[in-house]
């Protein structure tokens, strides 16, 4: 069975179909799979078996001119038995359409767009632990006659070797990743910068500070600089490096971002601090990192969750959902977790 496979972004999102892919092409020799997305994210799929990747600039496929442009691409590329759309926007049922129109069935995911809606919102929120992400995404594969049991797991892995550091080897590796695409979703800066300190005091520990950006890189040279044993990795490293550095690291704490689950799928340990989103919405780390979270309980903030991604202002207008988490906080659950 050759199978077409559609999930263009985010990054998290699109590190969440590895352990999917692979499981289900292990499961099936004769399966294969060809994934379309975003060219940056190909160090993901490094060494999955009977797999291609397809990498695309969205940007070069704008409108519906464009996107029939990639249908006739992808058409000439192989011969489909199946499209499996695991990321259901426009665009990808734009392209559904096309594939239906030319014979080829369509298999689309179930966002549970609105079980969100019940879950997020101001009043009478229903707060029922709705499917992970990659439960989604492997019934659209059971759908389409696909037998897949998920296999989580260390399911992505490093196609490079670990880059030449100045880092104590001798000490483990815990690292802080404290941003996210919306503000709703950071803790806020200043509790950050207490946590480095007292990690950096104990010295038992080499910290590496994880980010992106040229804002996030200024914010974390600055957060290292006081510190010998604190260091800031952004922009120094490309997504293979990046991989397997965080593979290195004994631990990571972060925000619900997609550092917390490039983590989870290394096999590493994740303290995960929660503020306007929540797990009940099916974005959790995996790898049973859900044991280390952090967060203020439903029940003494009856706010939570206020939105799927984080993407809405806090109408409280406290941010009281991140402001009450304390760094004692943090650090039990890092003691947790290291002593697990």
């Amino acid at each position: 069975m050759n199978c077409l496979v559609f999930r263009f972004s985010a990054m998290g999102d699109v590190a969440l179909t590895v352990p999917v892919l692979r499981s289900a092409l292990e499961q099936n020799p004769s399966l294969k799979i060809t994934m379309v997305s975003n060219k940056a994210f190909e160090p993901f799929f490094h060494d999955l078996p009977n797999f291609d990747f397809y990498g695309i600039e969205l940007v070069k496929y704008n409108g519906m001119s464009g996107l029939y442009r990639l249908f006739k691409e992808l058409k000439a590329y192989k011969k489909w038995d199946a499209v499996l759309d695991i990321h259901s926007v426009m665009r990808t049922w734009t392209l559904d359409t096309f594939f239906k129109w030319s014979g080829i069935p369509v298999y689309k995911i179930d966002k549970g767009r609105n079980d969100k809606k019940a879950l997020t919102r101001k009043k009478r929120k229903q707060l029922n632990q709705l499917s992970h992400t990659t439960e989604r995404y492997a019934k659209v594969f059971v759908q389409a006659g696909i037998k897949l049991d998920i296999n989580f797991g260390e399911a992505i892995h490093s196609s490079k070797p670990l880059p030449n550091l100045t880092i104590d080897n001798s000490l483990p590796w815990i690292g802080i990743a404290p941003f996210s695409k919306h503000k709703q979703k950071e803790w806020p800066l200043e509790k950050v910068e207490e946590l480095i300190d007292q990690l950096s005091k104990s010295s038992k520990f080499e910290i590496l500070l994880f980010g992106g950006g040229t804002k996030e890189k200024e914010v974390l040279n600055q957060l290292a600089q006081p510190f010998k044993n604190v260091h800031s990795l952004a922009g120094k490293f490309s997504l293979e490096e990046e991989i397997g550095l965080i593979k290195k690291l004994c631990l990571l704490v972060s925000m619900d971002s997609f550092n917390m689950h490039l983590a989870s799928l290394v096999g590493v340990k994740v303290v995960s601090v929660w503020g306007a989103t929540h797990t009940l919405a099916g974005f959790g780390p995996v790898n049973n990192n859900e044991e280390f979270k952090v967060e203020i309980s439903l029940e003494e903030l009856n706010c939570r969750p206020c939105s799927v991604f984080g993407s809405k202002a806090c109408y409280r207008k406290d941010f009281a959902c991140m402001q009450r988490i304390s760094v004692e906080m943090v650090m039990e659950k890092i003691n947790f977790a290291l002593n697990s």
